[in-house]
């Protein structure tokens, strides 16, 4: 499949979507709106994938909205967000597999949402997370305003939009906001090598823990309870559940495939 804006590319088990605009520092237009919508969901609906990294060409993971855009078929940012951006943030929370974020220099306004919405960050040392929005008199969007609160608490991530100030690697590492903070060079070896681990692991435990995870920010502990016992239920006994145990007694590496 071929786009525009971003190239797809699968192998061995794993999807690397890789945003190509890079003379814009990967600013998103319409464009590359529709192909990233498209993008996510092939690797969604792909039962062959069980990992996906999202990474960027160039200088910057995603520098936001491109300004310079002046003709689109938006009727105003509530239509761009819900009919444009909304479906591409489903597919990213919802497909039932990891989805690592390859971030190096800025992750931007939407970018950095886009960053904060994948379920694992590898960041390089010039990384950094901006919400860029209050420099041009807007609020953040794409979830990023759920997003910060969450890593920072409220008044750290409310500092840092109404100031627009960079949240650089190392604060992002502490924060919990990245997984690993590695030198650029090695960016992309060191988000590779950890997908082809993941992509060893069983897939039902994958796609489960992800979804029994995302649903406990909104759900209450004993509801979550139940949820992990009906899952369980439904797993214990299963083909990969009697593999991943056979090879425990076998003293051999489990095979998922």
């Amino acid at each position: 499949m071929k786009f525009e804006t971003l190239d797809l590319v699968k192998q061995d088990k794993i999807a690397t979507i890789t945003f190509n605009r890079p003379e814009l520092l990967n600013a998103v237009n319409e464009q590359f709106i529709w192909d990233f919508q498209k993008a996510t969901s092939d690797v969604k609906d792909d039962d062959n994938i069980k990992v996906l990294i999202i990474n960027a060409s160039g200088r910057g993971f995603c520098a936001g909205a491109d300004l310079s855009e002046r003709e689109s078929s938006w009727e105003g940012s509530q239509d761009a967000l819900m009919r444009g951006f909304k479906p591409f943030f489903e597919n990213i929370i919802s497909m039932p597999k990891p989805v690592i974020a390859a971030v190096q220099g800025p992750a931007a306004g939407v970018g950095a949402s886009i960053a904060m919405s994948c379920d694992l960050r590898v960041m390089s040392e010039n990384g950094y997370i901006l919400s860029v929005f209050s420099n041009i008199a807007l609020v953040p969007d794409g979830g990023l305003s759920w997003f910060l609160p969450r890593f920072m608490g409220y008044s750290k991530a409310y500092e840092y939009a109404i100031e627009a100030k960079k949240i650089m690697a190392d604060e992002c590492l502490h924060f919990g906001m990245v997984n690993k903070v590695v030198p650029e060079e090695e960016l992309m070896k060191s988000t590779m090598d950890w997908a082809l681990r993941l992509a060893k692991r069983p897939s039902q435990s994958l796609a489960h823990t992800k979804k029994l995870m995302r649903d406990s920010l909104h759900n209450d502990y004993w509801k979550t309870f139940s949820h992990e016992a009906e899952i369980q239920n439904g797993l214990t006994r299963s083909p990969q559940n009697y593999e991943a145990v056979s090879a425990f007694f076998e003293k051999r590496e489990p095979n998922f495939d």
